[in-house]
Order: structure tokens, then sequence, then C-alpha cells
């Protein structure tokens, strides 16, 4: 089974491509919600996540999810230390998800991550992806997006932007790529023509 990557700036809407190509028949995982799945209260990692910052804990055995991403989105050595906590695991977990599959096994599936190309974990930088779909949008859509999902400002959404690579850096690192404006019928022709693509890079037919 061959694994891409998919990636794109915040707001971008990289889960809402991500959710397409699962419903096109490749299968998708997102790193982030893995990683939420594995700090459930009293789990073995919100143990070890705890035991390297108190300051963030709800209550024993209980990450308080607020105090934790404030805490990594200003202090960059705790983001490098959570990414070597979290980043390991994730990727394990991933693994028995694709080995949960049924048979036949898809010739191709995605793990959907935010910092795929900021991650200095050894997770990333050793994995060996078959390629990555980097998924765009023009910055205003994005700013807005943030916005109205998180319930935040402009100058707030600016900011968190700042913590990952610009765009057309990403762009650059890309295989393939899907703009994803507010056009989302021509969002999913771009989707399903990236499809094609992976199952015959992958030795299928499209």
């Amino acid at each position: 089974m061959f694994i891409y990557g998919l990636t794109g700036g915040i707001g971008s809407g990289k889960s809402t491509i991500a959710e397409m190509f699962h419903k096109s028949g490749i299968p998708s995982f997102d790193a982030d919600e893995l990683g939420k799945q594995l700090l459930a209260e009293g789990s073995e990692l919100t143990k070890e996540v705890l035991e390297h910052f108190p300051d963030c804990a709800d209550c024993p055995d209980k990450i308080d999810r607020q105090k934790l991403a404030e805490r990594v989105f200003t202090d960059r050595q705790a983001r490098l230390q959570l990414e070597a906590l979290m980043h390991p695991a994730i990727w394990e977990e991933f693994n028995r998800r694709l080995a949960d599959l049924p048979d036949p096994k898809p010739l191709a599936c995605l793990i959907e991550g935010a910092v795929i190309l900021e991650s200095r974990s050894a997770v990333w930088q050793q994995a060996s992806l078959a390629g990555l779909i980097v998924v765009t949008a023009p910055q205003s859509i994005r700013i807005k997006r943030i916005c109205d999902r998180d319930g935040i400002d402009e100058n707030q959404a600016k900011k968190r932007m700042t913590n990952q690579l610009p765009q057309h850096e990403k762009i650059l690192k890309a295989t393939h790529l899907i703009d994803n404006a507010n056009d989302l019928t021509a969002a999913q022709r771009q989707v399903e023509s990236v499809r094609s693509l992976l199952i015959q890079e992958c030795g299928g037919q499209a």
C-alpha cells in the first residue's frame, strides 16, 4: 500500500478534501484526530505528556487541551518536545488502522497532517511517503475560514498562520496540488483527477 501525505496551511480546508478522497475509495486518516484519541483521559500517552507538561493538567490524568495548545503555540521548544512524544504514537496508531482495513487492501491511502513539512520529529522526517498532496486557498479565504471556525479575529488568525510554512513553500514540496477556494464542485473534480493519478502511480488502473 502506498502512503501519501495530505497537508495545507491552516484554513485551506484540507479536512474537506481528505473526506472527498475517503469517499472516492482512498482511505484518509487525520493525524490530529488520531492524536486527540490517543490523549484520552488516563491513557498512557496522556500520562507521559503530563509528566513533561504538568502545568497543562485539567485534573489528574486529563489534559487541558487549550492550555497545551497555547503553550506550544508560543514556545517552539515545547512544541518540538510535544511532537517528539506524539508523532511516534500517532504513526504507530496509523499503521494499526491500516492493518485493520478489510482485504483487499486499497492501493493507496492518505495521512492528513497540518505539520508534515514543518515537523522536525524523526517520524515525519523518515516517513516513506509516496507523494505529497498540498491543498491551497487564497489567504483572504483562509483567514475568513479560521475566524468563522474558531471565533477569533483577523489578527489572531494571521498569527496562527505565521506558525506554519508559507503556502508558497508548501507548494514547492508538493507532488500534487488541489486548489480549494470556495467552489466545492471544482475541488471535487480536482480530487477525482488526483485520485486517478495516484492509482496509476501505484500500478493500478484508474
